[in-house]
């Protein structure tokens, strides 16, 4: 028996086990035998990634078999970006957009979960923290592309979701869109240094020596988030700095120039 014909108060199988990784609701720790022998909560424990403070399983004994519902995982929260509601049997859902360029633009939003600690291609999306309750996607018809923020800063991906039996796939960086600016160092004896969002690199940090200046590629939408230091770690005092924008887009500092 699958792991979706389970009721939830009946026992689980490794196979049983093994099936619900399958589908995405719960990711491995270690390798499950293909077995209709009954788990328990340690066994459970040992083969995937569960919320152990769940009451209902924290409040079994080791040697105790479990239910389904015995089991949470452990999930992580993702915001998604999609273009339109889209109305699909009786209710409306989160429709995407009609190819990844496009997706790009997606701005409207829903907070979804996932046992996945890592965004990536592969991993199923759900409604609900307890991950039981798989999310929609495309079953409207509406569009399939996605949009979601990997690492902070500008760094949009898009993926497709093509309905509540699939996955993400065909993650895809969206273009970063970045404007030209130099950072003077008013500072005649001290190196300074400032951390930034870079065009190409995300968050670092960049020197600038006494008395000189630097050129700097910025994601747009990150201009105001930065911070500059005294010394070269991004750690130190504020010193005197002035850092203005050359205007111009860029994909990197040497296209500042």
């Amino acid at each position: 028996m699958g792991w979706d014909n389970l009721a939830s108060n009946q026992t689980i199988s490794f196979t049983n086990l093994a099936d619900a990784v399958a589908l995405g609701y719960f990711i491995q720790k270690a390798a499950i035998p293909d077995s209709n022998e009954q788990i328990t909560k340690a066994d459970a424990d040992a083969k995937v990634y569960l919320d152990t403070s769940y009451s209902p399983f924290a409040n079994k004994a080791s040697n105790q078999l479990v239910v389904k519902s015995n089991l949470r995982p452990i999930s992580y929260a993702y915001t998604i970006y999609y273009e339109e509601a889209c109305y699909y049997d009786g209710f409306y859902i989160e429709g995407g957009a009609a190819n990844a360029t496009a997706a790009c633009s997606n701005t409207l939003s829903i907070t979804l979960y996932s046992p996945s600690s890592t965004f990536q291609n592969g991993m199923k999306l759900f409604y609900n923290a307890e991950c039981d309750f798989m999310w929609y996607g495309d079953d409207g018809g509406c569009g399939q592309y996605y949009k979601t923020n990997i690492g902070g800063g500008n760094n949009k991906y898009t993926f497709t979701y093509a309905g509540s039996n699939s996955v993400v796939g065909n993650l895809t960086a969206c273009p970063v869109a970045c404007t030209c600016f130099i950072l003077y160092n008013n500072e005649d004896s001290i190196d300074i240094s400032i951390s930034f969002y870079d065009c190409q690199s995300g968050l670092v940090c960049n020197i600038c020596p006494a008395g000189g200046a630097i050129y700097l590629c910025i994601q747009d939408g990150q201009h105001t988030n930065y911070s500059v230091h005294a010394g070269t770690g991004c750690t130190g005092y504020t010193p005197s700095y002035t850092l203005q924008s050359l205007g111009g887009s860029c994909t990197d500092s040497s296209g500042c120039l």
